[in-house]
Formats: C-alpha cells, sequence, structure tokens
C-alpha cells in the first residue's frame, strides 16, 4: 500500500482517483499555523494573498508590486469600501498604491472672470452647469510618468464617485527640466498626465 500524505488522509474513504492526486499534489503544507492566519492580511502566507484580495474585492490589486504593497492594500480596502465614492478614498487608494499625499480639486469649472483664480490652466473655461461633476487630482510629493497615470486613470472610476469625471491628473513636482537629468524618451510629462 502506497503512503498517504497529510491532505490524503484527510478525505473521506469514498474519495475518487482524481481527488487523491489533487491532494498528493497540494502546494501548501499542511500546517494549523498557517490555516489559522488565512483571514490576516499582515500574516497570511504570500501564495494565498491572491485569495484574501479577492475574498475582499481589493481595488488595485494588480498595480501593487510587492508583498508588503499587497498586504497594505488588503488592510485598507476594507475601509476603501467602507467610504467609497468620497475624496477620502482617492486620496486612500492613491497613498495605498504608493503615490504620496494628493490633493483634489472638485467642479473644476464655473470660475468667473472676476480676479480670484489664475489663468494658468489649472481651471478650463467652462459653466459650472457643464462641470459641477469633475475633479482633478494634484500630486503633491512626486511626479506621475504617463504609464502610472493611464493606470491611475483605470483605477479611480472604482472609488471615486459614480456622478464624478476625472478631468486631469497634475503633479507639482516635475521630473523634466531642461537640464540633461531625463532623457525625452515620452515617459514623463511636463507637469501633467
Amino acid at each position: 500500500m502506497t503512503s498517504l500524505t497529510a491532505s490524503q488522509r484527510l478525505l473521506p474513504p469514498n474519495r475518487t482517483p482524481l481527488e487523491s492526486a489533487l491532494a498528493g499534489i497540494e502546494a501548501y503544507a499542511l500546517s494549523t499555523d498557517s490555516l489559522r492566519h488565512l483571514w490576516t492580511a499582515l500574516l497570511c502566507m504570500a501564495d494565498a494573498l491572491p485569495w484574501l484580495s479577492w475574498t475582499l474585492s481589493v481595488e488595485a490589486w494588480q498595480e501593487a508590486k510587492s508583498d508588503d504593497a499587497r498586504r497594505q492594500l488588503i488592510l485598507t480596502s476594507i475601509e476603501v469600501h467602507r467610504r467609497k465614492g468620497t475624496p477620502w478614498a482617492i486620496k486612500l487608494l492613491v497613498r495605498a498604491l504608493g503615490f504620496g499625499e494628493v490633493t483634489i480639486i472638485e467642479r473644476v469649472g464655473g470660475r468667473t472672470h472676476n480676479g480670484e483664480i489664475r489663468r494658468d490652466g489649472e481651471f478650463p473655461h467652462a459653466s459650472l452647469g457643464a462641470s459641477w461633476a469633475t475633479y482633478k487630482v494634484v500630486f503633491n510629493d512626486r511626479p506621475i510618468t504617463n504609464a502610472q497615470a493611464e493606470r491611475l486613470r483605470k483605477l479611480l472610476p472604482a472609488v471615486a464617485p459614480a456622478r464624478c469625471h476625472l478631468v486631469g491628473l497634475r503633479y507639482v513636482a516635475v521630473a523634466n527640466s531642461h537640464n540633461g537629468a531625463t532623457r525625452r524618451d515620452g515617459a514623463f510629462n511636463h507637469g501633467s498626465a
């Protein structure tokens, strides 16, 4: 008689050969410590993190590049879902992805020509009736690449208010200055994406 693995011994006596074979190629070592922490983001096995994130409907899972970033996204996902549709949720998602602090400018249009605002391109010339449900995200800490901006444009509607439309991503710290430190390869823009 062949020796059975621990997971095969847990199967009922009426197990099929397929079930026995699948239990024999199990990737996880059967230990109560690893199974006990399946619902804890900080202690969960790295192999089980995708399943935990799927269970909790974590936004932007593919954008997190390290296990620490993935664990942080899982930890913040409950708060994001609790406050989804608010500027706070947008800021939390951007912060969890590692882009730092942002400022959100709501109701981008509807400015009058009375000297209150500068004509620097921050506010477009649009009536408030046409632009009341718009917002712009301003990155305070660091610039973002065009590829990162494209990913953020796809992710932000998942946490932003459903009625609102993103009209721009702008960063204060401009990455491209004319000092030869960066190449003009199209990765960055001059302040907005």
